[in-house]
């Protein structure tokens, strides 16, 4: 418990240093000339274990002082049992006068004797858990005062939450004063989630009518979830409306309305500056509070409640976090920022304040209930104002477009003009989409589909380890054909919608080469293919590193794939018109024709052949290797004689032209 508090105060200790209520320590024998005063200003007594019959057939029971508002385990005592609370004061009152107690929340059932008398009982109490039940509701009990000294006696049980006593301070006044304060209480919660509901509803509506549009949706959720979480706390507006709601699942209520209040709190600020919010940050939020109220709906109260002072922790640095977050919208200069940020300063100031009240650790009253409507309104002229800006900015384009109307001749070349445009480009991109398709459909399928027939066989335990073996060996293969295939396939759709985009540098071109021969050794192993290296030291050339990776990648597998077991591939580099390097890579393989070569470099056909060892290729590689080069201010082309062999050869420039 010690670890609890410390750990709010740590938290937010700072921040809220003198935050506490005013003391309003007033004399009882004044009560007629006053308004209605709390009953926390000391002289409480505890008898832990014991009933109110207890106490009154064994006057030697000794008491003990306790602080209301209070829990009895701060006492020392185990949350779990049963006790009573006795409080004891004189007045100056006619004895013809009446006064009024007002209840708070009591954990988790009582019963309340003044002066001896049964005046009222909340839940069931009892002994043992068995018999007793538990309930949460706010009373006004009468009373008269025929005595000079009155005696107000609580017995409480708790067998259903984390800890039981009185949570919150009983305050006592005379009856006009007592019934205004509930009446204006109950009227307050009734307009807070009455408003918020209808922000909800309105909300939901102005969503279906523009759907791609999330902020109307976050918005209309937090302010449900933010209605519900106000009728289900304080003076519990769901009990004064006699809704027969279990005490589970109104406790339920809260703890699931405080996870996705600031859940969709979050949401609704990153939909309107989702450039400001931090993806990452956001789905670890999501992550925690998902779970979190999925946790609270689930899991019954009387191990639930158990997380809550450490969920708390939780919320108050979400809230720092949101703090944050506005600070920095406001510093970046968002549209609306000033508006947003003022609203959640109230509702910061308000959480950490309920935070810290609900834990006992400052003397103050929930504020969230009215912080949330300010930010709700707030908010709600703000997207109302978005909305409003939204709705001119078409006023003003329809205006636009009438006056552009007016000039028919143009606009209809103009517009003939841009269609052509768009009609070439949409041809364009059905010839990508198509070969994309192409490739899906012919070259990926093959690799996956071997996978998964090995993988089945592996699950059904019918392969032997010694097939299994060689399976795997080919699933390597097809796995790195696959990698590759897909870096052509990703690499060549981006250069194709977004044109080529490089970062030359001065690269020597041994280290690359090198590169990629380590990376094809058990390959070139499996079939027995030789390499012949032959670069000068210290030869540089100006272009792109990951250009030049994924070129030496594709033609280093392309001479692989066709060349036969045994053969011989030669890699080398010279001097080409003193101002390029000429990079020849010659195999001993298959060879190619003239009708092919042209082929390979032809954006329309998709052109691609099995390697001699049925490898397969997606026909884009070569083709990707032309555009970088081409882009580099090089120039490559092939030299073959069909069944003998085929050396490419390109140039790249030596310097920065």
């Amino acid at each position: 418990m010690w670890f609890r508090r410390v750990s709010f105060l740590c938290l937010f200790g700072v921040l809220f240093i003198g935050f506490a209520s005013k003391s309003n320590a007033l004399p009882l024998h004044q009560l007629s000339q006053q308004k209605p005063i709390l009953l926390n200003k000391g002289g409480w007594v505890f008898y832990f274990n014991s009933t109110y019959q207890d106490i009154q057939n064994n006057p030697a029971l000794v008491p003990e002082d306790i602080i209301v508002p209070g829990p009895w385990g701060y006492l020392g005592h185990p949350d779990v049992g049963y006790g009573t609370y006795v409080y004891r004061f004189t007045h100056d009152l006619k004895k013809d006068d009446i006064m009024v107690l007002k209840m708070m929340t009591i954990g988790t059932a009582y019963d309340l004797f003044i002066n001896g008398k049964k005046s009222s009982s909340v839940g069931v109490f009892a002994t043992n858990k068995e018999n007793s039940k538990p309930n949460f509701r706010t009373e006004l009990i009468s009373f008269d005062v025929d005595i000079d000294t009155v005696e107000i006696a609580v017995q409480v049980c708790n067998y259903h939450y984390r800890e039981g006593g009185i949570w919150f301070a009983p305050s006592l006044g005379m009856p006009k004063e007592m019934e205004a304060l509930k009446s204006q209480t109950t009227f307050m919660d009734s307009f807070l989630v009455g408003s918020l509901f209808v922000l909800f509803c309105y909300f939901v509506a102005f969503y279906y009518i523009k759907t791609e549009d999330k902020t109307s949706l976050m918005f209309a959720s937090m302010c449900f979830f933010a209605a519900l979480r106000i009728a289900s706390t304080g003076d519990i507006l769901i009990r004064e409306l006699n809704l027969s709601i279990p005490w589970e699942m109104l406790v339920k209520f809260e703890y699931l309305s405080l996870a996705f209040m600031l859940l969709f709190g979050v949401y609704y600020i990153e939909s309107l500056f989702p450039k400001d919010v931090n993806k990452k940050v956001l789905n670890f939020i999501t992550y925690v509070q998902v779970p979190a109220g999925i946790f609270f709906l689930l899991t019954p109260v009387c191990y639930s409640s158990h997380v809550i002072p450490y969920y708390l922790i939780f919320c108050g640095f979400l809230l720092l976090y949101m703090l944050n977050l506005v600070i920095k919208i406001i510093l970046n200069k968002r549209p609306f920022a000033l508006w947003v940020g003022g609203a959640y300063l109230v509702v910061f100031v308000a959480g950490i304040n309920d935070i810290l009240y609900s834990q006992s650790i400052i003397k103050s009253f929930y504020l969230m209930p009215e912080g949330i409507f300010i930010f709700a309104i707030v908010q709600a002229l703000t997207l109302t104002r978005l909305f409003s800006n939204a709705f001119k900015e078409v006023e003003n384009l329809s205006d636009k477009l009438q006056n552009i109307n007016k000039n028919q001749k143009e606009i209809i070349h103009e517009r003939t003009s841009l269609l052509n445009m768009q009609a070439q480009e949409l041809q364009r991109s059905n010839q990508i989409k198509d070969k994309v398709f192409s490739i899906i459909a012919h070259d990926l399928r093959a690799p996956i589909k071997s996978l998964s027939t090995v993988l089945t066989w592996v699950a059904e335990d019918d392969l032997p380890m010694e097939d299994l073996k060689k399976s795997l060996g080919s699933i390597s293969k097809n796995v790195d054909t696959l990698n590759l295939t897909l870096e052509n396939l990703l690499q060549w759709s981006r250069s194709q919608l977004n044109g080529v985009k490089s970062e030359p540098e001065l690269i020597d071109i041994r280290k690359p080469v090198q590169e990629m021969m380590d990376l094809y050794k058990i390959q070139v192993a499996e079939k027995g293919i030789r390499f012949k290296y032959s670069i000068p030291d210290r030869f540089a050339v100006y272009v792109d590193k990951h250009h030049l990776n994924l070129l030496l990648r594709n033609i280093i597998s392309n001479a692989i794939k066709f060349t036969r077991d045994g053969g011989e591939i030669e890699i080398s580099a010279s001097t080409y018109n003193q101002t390029y390097t000429l990079v020849s890579i010659k195999d001993n393989g298959v060879g190619m024709s003239a009708e092919a070569i042209e082929k390979v470099f032809s954006a329309v056909d998709h052109y691609t052949t099995y390697g001699t060892n049925n490898e397969k290729g997606t026909g884009l590689g070569l083709l990707l290797c032309k555009e970088y080069i081409d882009n580099s201010n090089g120039k490559i082309w092939i030299e073959s004689q069909l069944g003998s062999s085929t050396n490419i050869l390109f140039t790249l420039p030596n310097f920065a032209s």
